[in-house]
């Protein structure tokens, strides 16, 4: 989960979490750079409570999953796409050595930003390992840098990427790295209580799923709950249904996921834009479609 970290005592979450030997949660804080992935700030903070937020919702989804808090954002809910992109490709190989197997298998994004960089659409295609890009050409991975990642995705699937679409409410604005459309990655959107696409909710051809996103409850800091709205709620409840068929179909590619999760959606009244189905996805079925 890279967000604003998280509250690393929370009775939703203390269980939940990925450890290094010794019993230390793994995961890392880019903000400060130090080991310690924790939420920084107050109540006062903007950003503050939205990784806790968020890491409660993957676990809701998915409660045997085991989750990795990764600090990018501070408590403002500020960060860059340099941290981000090292962080990113830090998730899928935490020790640096790709013969080990210790890496996130699906890495959530509830963030973005509307400006489009090479930088993490780079960072995106090599956690998925896929360079297969509608409006790119081939990425020519020559340089002796990309050794590592290539020696990864010789040896395992690429990772599934989540990530939020957007609150602009519009179809004309792009959230990135949702709209990078790697092979591999999902761009996620929020619907409503009522059934509909939410109203803060990004739409468009290249929204790739909706998922609830409109007062969703779950953990904040200090041991609490409360409330939020935002396609940064709905794409971590992707995140773990992704979770879930990683868990069935531990040899799938994230193409196999992402691919499953679309073709087992169903229609959401009003808008050529599909809802995530997880029952559907898990039981290989076709969903039946709303009355609208």
């Amino acid at each position: 989960v890279l967000d604003t970290g998280a509250d690393l005592q929370h009775p939703a979450l203390v269980f939940q979490w990925a450890r290094r030997p010794g019993g230390r949660v793994l995961g890392r804080d880019f903000v400060d750079n130090d080991a310690d992935p924790s939420e920084a700030g107050s109540a006062s903070d903007r950003g503050w409570g939205h990784g806790t937020h968020v890491s409660a919702l993957v676990a809701l989804a998915a409660p045997g999953a085991r989750l990795m808090p990764v600090r990018v954002l501070d408590a403002s809910g500020r960060g860059n796409a340099w941290v981000l992109a090292e962080a990113l490709l830090w998730a899928v190989d935490p020790d640096g050595d790709p013969s080990t197997d210790d890496g996130a298998q699906v890495v959530n994004m509830s963030l973005g930003t509307t400006r489009p960089t090479r930088l993490l659409d780079l960072a995106v295609e090599l956690a998925t390992c896929s360079d297969d890009d509608d409006d790119e050409e081939d990425l020519d991975r020559s340089d002796p840098g990309f050794a590592a990642d290539e020696a990864r995705c010789n040896l395992r699937p690429g990772v599934v990427v989540m990530a939020a679409a957007g609150n602009a409410g519009n179809a004309t604005e792009r959230l990135y790295p949702a709209a990078e459309r790697a092979e591999g990655q999902l761009a996620i959107t929020a619907t409503s209580p009522q059934g509909g696409l939410a109203g803060f909710a990004n739409r468009g051809a290249w929204i790739d799923l909706a998922a609830p996103g409109d007062r969703i409850v779950s953990a904040l800091p200090g041991g609490g709950w409360g409330t939020w709205s935002g396609t940064s709620m709905a794409a971590p409840l992707a995140t773990g249904v992704a979770a879930l068929l990683k868990a069935r179909h531990p040899d799938w590619k994230p193409v196999d996921v992402t691919q499953r999760l679309v073709d087992r959606s169903a229609a959401l009244c009003g808008t050529p834009v599909r809802r995530l189905d997880a029952g559907a996805a898990l039981a290989d079925r076709t969903p039946s479609d709303p009355t609208c």
